[in-house]
């Protein structure tokens, strides 16, 4: 494979937020695939309530059943302890041997990156997609990144043509296409005050959230029905 990327996150739920960008992310670095990998126990959020593994892998494959070229993995399904992206590109790049590995986040995630475990060894595994996401871009995004990663950072606008970089050249590119202003806290706060959030996820998402009840208060309304 020549081009493959990994777009790696809670997914909880996936929505359009997500889609979009991938969309443009897909079209622009011209990727042969591109797999969501679903977190097994997100490092960030111990402690914190995560839906289970099942339902978001179970929503990101309906959501994206109708894109030829996307595919989700259960690759952080058996891991024990927290999963960390370094561990995870690496068992990537050994499943799915490809010249070019490009990994996407969001500009938020992007903005926190130095405090990732092993990010260093991170940057060395592949090209970073960083996504826009209004609350951190800009001169704030620069800001907050660790100095080495500076001269890697590339602009590209949607659609460009990326060339191909050498061998041992990992850089970072800003695809600075218009942000979708959605986020998952979001949506789990809408639904839990009752609110619709139909017209923010695709269809069979949404479905699935009303079919199992998530991210509803015990004995609450659920949306749509």
């Amino acid at each position: 494979m020549h081009r493959l990327g990994v777009f790696g996150g809670t997914f909880d739920p996936v929505h359009l937020g997500h889609l979009v960008p991938a969309v443009r992310a897909l079209e622009t670095f011209d990727l042969d695939a591109l797999i969501f990998v679903p977190a097994g126990r997100p490092p960030h959020k111990q402690g914190a309530p995560v839906t289970p593994f099942s339902h978001r892998f179970a929503m990101l494959a309906l959501a994206t059943q109708p894109y030829e070229r996307f595919f989700v993995s259960d690759l952080e399904l058996t891991v024990t302890g927290p999963t960390y992206t370094v561990d995870t590109l690496t068992r990537v790049r050994e499943a799915h041997p490809a010249e070019q590995l490009f990994f996407l986040m969001g500009s938020d995630s992007f903005s926190q990156i130095g405090t990732w475990h092993r990010w260093r060894d991170l940057v060395e595994l592949a090209h970073l997609v960083v996504l826009h996401r209004a609350t951190s871009w800009g001169d704030d995004l620069l800001a907050r990144v660790p100095e080495p990663l500076h001269p890697r950072l590339r602009p590209v606008e949607p659609f460009a043509t990326v060339a191909d970089s050498a061998p041992d050249e990992h850089l970072v590119y800003l695809l600075d296409h218009d942000p979708f202003p959605v986020s998952a806290t979001h949506l789990r706060e809408r639904l839990r005050r009752g609110q619709t959030i139909s017209e923010l996820v695709p269809p069979e998402v949404h479905r699935y959230i009303i079919k199992y009840r998530l991210y509803y208060p015990a004995g609450g309304d659920v949306d749509g029905s």
